[in-house]
C-alpha cells in the first residue's frame, strides 16, 4: 500500500486584475504574493510509513522545543522560514538548518518519492484569451511553435505589458481580436523604445515575429464569452498523472493499492480520473504527517520561486542592465552548502524525468531548479567557496544554457507530436499531450 499526500501554495480559483491597477503585480495575488501555483506530492510506502511518522514527529518536537513553541501547536512551513529566509538557505540559522537536514535525511533514507510542479498564473490569463488562437495557428502551420509563441506572450504579459493591455484582457466588453490588436500596438511601441538595448536583441526579434503573426492572423481568433479567468485543474491532474505513470513503469506504483490524501481546500474532482483506489479529501494536516511534510516542502520551494521572480525582474528605468542573483544568495556556510546538495538530490533525482514539472512559461520555476543544481555541481565546499565571487554570473550562464535546452527540446517534441497526431491540439484533445 502506498500513501500519497498533496499540499499547495498560492491557490487562486479566480484570477483578477489588481484594483487599483498595480504596474508591478498586474494581477491580484493572495497574501503569500505568489505569482505561481506550486504543489508538492510525496509518496510513502506502507513499509516505511511508521518510521517516517515516528522520525518526523521527533523532528517537529525537537524544533518546537528549540523555538519554545507550544507542544500542541502544529508546525507549519511558514513558521520555519518566516523571519530568516531573505536569501533562502543562506539566511537560515542553526535550528532551522538542523530541522531541514534531518527532514531530507529522512526522506532520502526511506525512499519517499516526490513530485513538485508549478503553474504560472499569468499563463492562465493568456489561456483564457489566446490559447485556442495559438493552437489554431499551429494546426494551420502558420507558426513554427505553439509552445514558443505561448511562452513569449506570457513572459511579455508577466513583465512588460502596459496597463492598457492588461486592462483590455480583463475587460468583459472587449473581444479577443481587440486584445490582440492592443498587444500588437503595445509590442510595437516596446520594440521601438528598446531597439538600441543590446541585451534585448533576441527578445525584440521574437517580439517582431509576434507582431507580424498578429497582423497576419488575428482574423482567425475566435470570440468566446469572457467572464473570468479560472484556475485550470486539468493541468494539475495531467502533471500528477505523468508522475504516477512514470512510477508505474518503474514498478514503484500500483493504483489499485494507493490512497491519495488531499489537504483541506484541494478539490477532489480533478483527481477522480486518475483511477486511484482511495481518495480522502478535506483532510486535517494535524492528523497526517505526510501533509505536514508536503507543507514544508511546498513552502520552501514556493518561497524560493516567488523571491527569485521579484529578485530577477529588471529595472524598467535601466533596461540595459541585466539582473542576476546577488552574491548574498551564494554566501553559504558549510552546513548550508550541504543542505542545498541534499535538497537537490531529493527534489531532482537523476532517475526521474517527471519529478519536477513546469508550465509553458517556466522561468520562475527553472531558476529555482538551476540554483540548486548549480551549487550541487561543486563536489566540495572548499571548491565552492573559492569561486564565490563568480557564482552570480556563472549561475546565470548555467540557467541560460538550461533554458535554451528546454526550448529546443520542447520545439523538437512539438514537431514530433505534430507529425504523429497531426497537430499539438489533436494530441491535447486525445489526452496524450499536456495542455500548453
Amino acid at each position: 500500500m502506498d500513501y500519497i499526500y498533496i499540499d499547495e501554495k498560492g491557490p487562486q480559483e479566480t484570477i483578477r486584475i489588481t484594483a487599483p491597477y498595480d504596474e508591478e503585480m498586474k494581477i491580484k495575488l493572495g497574501s503569500d504574493r505568489m505569482n505561481v501555483y506550486v504543489a508538492d506530492l510525496i509518496k510513502v510506502n506502507e513499509a516505511h510509513l511508521h518510521e517516517v511518522e515516528k522520525r518526523f514527529v521527533l523532528i517537529e518536537e525537537t524544533y518546537k522545543s528549540s523555538r519554545r513553541f507550544s507542544s500542541q501547536r502544529e508546525l507549519k512551513g511558514m513558521d520555519i522560514i518566516k523571519d530568516n529566509f531573505e536569501f533562502g538557505i543562506a539566511s537560515l540559522k542553526d535550528n532551522e538548518l538542523h530541522l531541514f537536514h534531518s527532514l531530507f535525511d529522512l526522506l532520502l533514507e526511506t525512499k519517499v518519492e516526490n513530485l513538485l510542479f508549478s503553474i504560472n498564473k499569468m499563463s492562465l490569463v493568456a489561456d483564457k484569451r489566446l490559447r485556442s488562437w495559438i493552437l489554431n495557428l499551429e494546426e494551420k502551420r502558420l507558426i513554427d511553435s505553439a509552445w514558443l509563441l505561448k511562452y513569449s506572450l506570457v513572459k511579455y504579459l508577466e513583465i512588460e505589458a502596459s496597463s492598457e493591455v492588461v486592462k483590455t484582457i480583463f475587460d468583459l466588453t472587449k473581444s479577443n481580436k481587440e486584445v490582440l490588436t492592443e498587444i500588437q500596438k503595445d509590442m510595437t511601441a516596446f520594440v521601438h523604445k528598446h531597439k538600441h538595448i543590446r541585451r534585448m536583441e533576441l527578445q525584440l526579434l521574437e517580439y517582431k515575429k509576434i507582431i507580424q503573426t498578429i497582423r497576419n492572423t488575428k482574423h482567425f481568433v475566435r470570440d468566446r464569452p469572457f467572464d473570468k479567468v479560472s484556475f485550470d485543474w486539468e493541468k494539475v491532474s495531467f502533471d500528477v498523472d505523468l508522475w504516477l505513470t512514470e512510477m508505474f513503469f518503474a514498478n514503484k506504483y500500483n493504483k489499485s493499492s494507493t490512497e491519495l490524501i488531499l489537504d483541506q481546500g484541494i478539490p477532489v474532482e480533478p483527481f477522480k480520473n486518475l483511477q486511484i483506489s482511495s481518495i480522502k479529501n478535506d483532510q486535517n494536516s494535524t492528523e497526517h504527517v505526510g501533509l505536514r511534510i508536503s507543507d514544508i516542502l511546498v513552502v520552501l520551494s514556493g518561497k524560493y520561486m516567488s523571491k527569485f521572480t521579484r529578485e530577477l525582474k529588471y529595472d524598467k528605468n535601466s533596461p540595459e542592465k541585466r539582473k542576476v542573483l546577488s552574491i548574498e544568495w551564494f554566501q553559504l556556510d558549510e552546513k548550508q552548502f550541504h543542505l542545498i546538495k541534499k535538497i537537490k538530490e531529493y527534489l531532482f533525482p537523476e532517475h526521474s524525468m517527471y519529478c519536477f514539472i513546469v508550465d509553458t512559461y517556466f522561468d520562475d520555476s527553472v531558476f529555482f531548479e538551476t540554483y540548486l543544481k548549480y551549487i550541487s555541481n561543486y563536489e566540495t565546499f572548499d571548491k565552492y567557496i573559492k569561486d564565490l565571487h563568480n557564482h552570480s554570473e556563472q549561475h546565470f550562464a548555467f540557467f541560460t544554457n538550461l533554458a535554451i535546452t528546454r526550448w529546443q527540446t520542447a520545439i523538437n517534441k512539438e514537431r514530433e507530436i505534430s507529425a504523429t497526431y497531426g497537430s499539438v491540439n489533436s494530441g491535447i484533445n486525445k489526452g496524450i499531450v499536456r495542455p500548453i
